[in-house]
């Protein structure tokens, strides 16, 4: 009895003194912490391959957007297609609107939005899968600035310009029935309010995708809960794929047509196998200008129901891809603050009110004006809200090292929240 003490306290001691820092190990830490030099730093740089490390257990991850890589370009430029393609739609040249890759330009914003959402969606999961931390994540993310544009609608722009009097306006149901929009219920008008534009009974007709997005965010935890994730994403892809294209019943939920959700489902669930299989798929420049090509081409030759088929194929890869790469300028375009999101919930009131106050504006001044503004809008929606409120969410905790390794493309849970479009 008394030897296998002595032998338990030995081995307890071992095990202590292996994990005790030597003397060598004390000075180093305890001594004066040298800079990285200039080479050091470029070296870093090409390893990561322009991502940008998550932050460490304790350091809270800045709310500003000093992330090195392309992927807050993207979606500043697909946010920017959403305004140009609701230009033609709004100002009566829906006709007319410009056809890329095989959807209609603002569609295309959407899909793009998607794509990034899925894959920095499930990155934020995989490195730190606590259900409360991710929920409490993705809702900082989306409900104070949808708050804002909400009130905004309901207490300042619709009373200004609706044709009802002021009295009138607040007396109507409609009005207060426009506020479920925070929870993301869509209500679409406001009583007397661009009643004589041409989309009549549409305040902000980009909130519709919000639910559907949400509705994305609770499907991550399940798919890659699993044990084979990879497989249960490609099945949810492909069940997405069949309603979307073969079920013709209307499917109305909470104010959502979820047959045009499915499509944005997929690019989603596309953006989630990036990142599921970040460690098997090789993201190279070359393979994705061949697969912009291949699209372009498909896009020219075939229907836009099989461009966009094979679209959830190429467009994926083309977009991560370079969404990962560091480029000068590009990754930097946010350093004043991340705007595409109010960029794409902002912009709709704002078209609108454009259209109504100008009704005869040429197409392109209108989208100048519009982006001007909103983009004034969206500058004080980060740094009077946004930026706020991301200083509340959770950080990922200590115990998962492999998990931080896999989703080291991110510094912290990502942005990713798509714009409606008219038509998907």
């Amino acid at each position: 009895m008394l030897g296998d003490r002595v032998r338990t306290h030995d081995r307890w001691r071992e095990r202590v003194s292996r994990q005790q820092p030597s003397h060598r190990d004390v000075r180093r830490v305890d001594g004066p912490v040298s800079r990285p030099s200039r080479r050091d730093r470029r070296v870093s740089g090409r390893d990561s391959g322009g991502a940008v490390q998550p932050a460490g257990p304790g350091v809270p991850a800045k709310t500003g957007t000093a992330h090195r890589n392309n992927f807050d370009a993207l979606r500043i430029a697909a946010a920017l297609a959403v305004i140009v393609g609701h230009g033609f739609e709004l100002t009566g040249h829906a006709s007319a609107v410009p056809r890329v890759l095989g959807f209609p330009l603002h569609t295309l914003g959407v899909q793009v939005f998607f794509i990034i959402s899925g894959y920095l969606i499930a990155t934020s999961w995989i490195r730190s899968p606590r259900l409360t931390h991710y929920l409490r994540n993705r809702a900082l993310r989306i409900f104070p600035a949808l708050a804002a544009v909400v009130l905004a609608s309901v207490f300042i722009l619709g009373p200004i310009i609706s044709s009802l009097s002021v009295s009138e306006y607040f007396r109507s149901d409609r009005t207060w029935n426009y506020l479920l929009n925070i929870f993301l219920r869509p209500v679409y008008d406001l009583p007397g309010v661009f009643s004589e534009n041409a989309f009549s009974h549409s305040v902000n007709g980009s909130l519709w995708t919000l639910p559907i997005e949400f509705a994305c965010y609770l499907f991550v935890p399940i798919l890659l809960f699993v044990k084979r994730p990879a497989l249960a994403v490609l099945v949810f892809a492909l069940a997405s794929v069949g309603v979307s294209r073969f079920v013709d019943e209307p499917l109305i939920a909470y104010g959502t047509s979820w047959q045009r959700a499915f499509g944005l489902w997929v690019a989603f669930a596309a953006g989630m196998l990036m990142a599921v299989l970040s460690r098997k798929i090789q993201r190279r420049a070359d393979v994705a200008l061949v697969l912009l090509v291949v699209q372009v081409l498909v896009a020219a030759s075939f229907d836009p129901p099989t461009a966009r088929a094979v679209a959830w194929i190429t467009l994926p890869y083309v977009v991560i891809t370079f969404g990962m790469m560091s480029t000068p300028g590009l990754r930097s375009v946010s350093r004043f603050g991340d705007i595409s999101y109010g960029l794409y919930i902002f912009a709709f009131p704002v078209q609108q009110l454009i259209v109504m106050r100008y009704p005869g504006i040429p197409l392109a001044a209108n989208v100048m004006i519009v982006t001007v503004v909103t983009a004034l809008l969206a500058f004080a929606s980060w740094h009077a809200i946004e930026k706020h409120a991301l200083r509340l969410k959770a950080r990922p905790s200590r115990g998962r090292p492999e998990a931080a390794r896999d989703a080291n493309a991110v510094r912290g849970p990502a942005t990713g929240e798509g714009p409606a479009a008219l038509e998907t």
